[in-house]
């Protein structure tokens, strides 16, 4: 932790709290364990609870799956996705977490829309606009 240099200096918990913007209880706890055993014990202690299922390297592999895909134009939903890792990597994540890990990542996304617009012939809605404007009843 590159903040011991400014205890060294001499500076309080409170102040070294404000440049590292930690609470001055933690930044009090790292300095006596700092103090106790030097900076091998500073380090995170294994923590509690079931490991998680899924790795960094499977987050890679869906982020190439994405981009192979955008490439093709194919869109994905989350429910889709979430099979995919099941499928392909043998990773169980129901799909509201892994918008979340998705979203940790940076990804970002829309919902798609549903129309063809795009597709159609300016000749042809030209004609059919020209159609209805004879169909109109009022004004």
């Amino acid at each position: 932790m590159w903040w011991f240099g400014i205890a060294a200096e001499g500076r309080t918990a409170p102040a070294i709290a404000s440049v590292v913007e930690r609470h001055v209880v933690t930044v009090r706890k790292a300095l006596h364990r700092f103090l106790d055993g030097g900076f091998e014990v500073l380090a995170d202690a294994p923590r509690p609870g079931r490991p998680p299922r899924w790795k960094r390297e499977d987050l890679h592999a869906l982020e190439e799956m994405l981009d192979d895909s955008a490439a093709r134009g194919v869109t994905w939903t989350l429910p889709a996705l979430a099979e995919w890792l099941r499928r392909e990597r043998g990773v169980g994540l129901h799909s509201s977490w892994l918008s979340v890990l998705l979203h940790r990542d940076g990804f970002r996304w829309k919902r798609t829309r549903d129309s063809i617009r795009h597709q159609a012939d300016p000749a042809l809605q030209a004609a059919a606009w020209k159609r209805l404007e004879g169909l109109r009843l009022c004004g």
